[in-house]
């Protein structure tokens, strides 16, 4: 059997890995994806480093009982200090590494800022789309507390009209772009343009069919336009599939991705779409359109009845998200 190094090496033509304690079951994996640009898995989501003359820019920082963890990653990539922090989304997987990380981290100014009420240190400022703020100052009853310290330090509101938040750190544009009503409705892609690699965060995720929090804003037609905007973006190895060029794309879990990958995804989401979609325009009811089985000849790739997320989960979130967007056009 294939250890998880070598699953992640063999994902994208030119990867490699360089560290893990393939000994311990709760090792973390370090991948490097492209020059200076690297991923750590086994912290709950995947956390991406990026590392050049500015410091380093992390995206997600895992769960918090992994943090420490992470962090000695980090080091062991460079001594540079961590310089900003991304979230992807405010699921505690995400963001719960937040704390230890800006912690650790150096403001990118001389001044810096402070955390009013926590010390008189400074801290890696930690950007997020301000839902993401929002839920994690705010939680509610399923939602988990987190400290000051961990919160998102400034942010941007696609509700405000600002739809992206765009940065030059390390000699590289990066571009922060809101996905509304997808995974949730605090989701952003990370674009990092001159190496070429995407983190799409929990918007794609090819483990598993997508996870759709109805509750928190997200919609099965928010994670099909999420995917679409993927596949708009990216660009395959063509016309020579055998080299090493084309975008890599960093899921929210799992392997590296290319755009072949988002393809397969998008078609998949888009066919599970429009046969919950037919079955409730014939009038069917949540149980009904379970019966239907519209999930068939995707179940067992991306299917699971136990665990975290299933595919009756799966189903009933399409079903109340299509119902949700057809009561708004009815009432309109």
């Amino acid at each position: 059997m294939l250890s998880l190094v070598a699953v992640l090496w063999f994902a994208v033509p030119g990867s490699r890995p360089l560290f893990a304690q393939q000994n311990r079951d709760d090792a973390l994996t370090v991948l490097e994806v492209k020059s200076n640009v690297y991923m750590i898995g086994g912290a709950g989501a995947n956390v991406v480093v990026h590392v050049g003359r500015d410091g380093v820019v992390v995206v997600d920082t895992g769960r918090r009982d992994r943090a420490d963890a992470v962090l000695a990653e980090i080091r062991r990539l460079t001594a540079r200090p961590i310089r900003y922090i991304i979230n992807t989304s405010a699921d505690s997987d995400h963001v719960g590494g937040n704390a230890v990380l800006s912690a650790a981290g150096q403001p990118l100014t001389a001044t810096g800022y402070l955390r009013d009420g926590i010390s008189d240190r400074q801290f890696a400022p930690i950007l997020a789309e301000e839902h993401v703020l929002m839920r994690m100052s705010a939680p509610g009853r399923s939602q988990v507390a987190y400290p000051v310290a961990a919160w998102p330090t400034t942010t941007y509101s696609a509700t405000a009209g600002e739809r992206q938040r765009k940065l030059v750190l390390n000699g590289e544009a990066i571009q922060v772009m809101h996905q509304p009503a997808a995974h949730t409705d605090a989701d952003s892609l990370v674009y990092l343009r001159r190496s070429d690699v995407l983190i799409a965060g929990d918007v794609f995720d090819i483990r598993r069919f997508p996870v759709i929090d109805v509750t928190n804003g997200g919609s099965i037609q928010g994670v099909l336009d999420s995917v679409n905007r993927i596949v708009d973006m990216t660009f395959a190895s063509t016309p020579f599939p055998y080299e090493d060029d084309g975008t890599v794309i960093v899921p929210g879990h799992g392997r590296l991705c290319t755009t072949t990958d988002a393809v397969d995804y998008r078609d998949m989401v888009t066919i599970v779409r429009d046969r919950v979609a037919d079955l409730i325009k014939k009038g069917r009811t949540l149980a009904q359109v379970q019966q239907a089985n519209p999930t068939a000849g995707y179940r067992r790739r991306y299917g699971s009845d136990s665990g975290e997320w299933t595919t009756q989960m799966f189903v009933e979130s399409v079903y109340r998200s299509l119902n949700a967007r057809r009561d708004r056009t009815d009432g309109h």
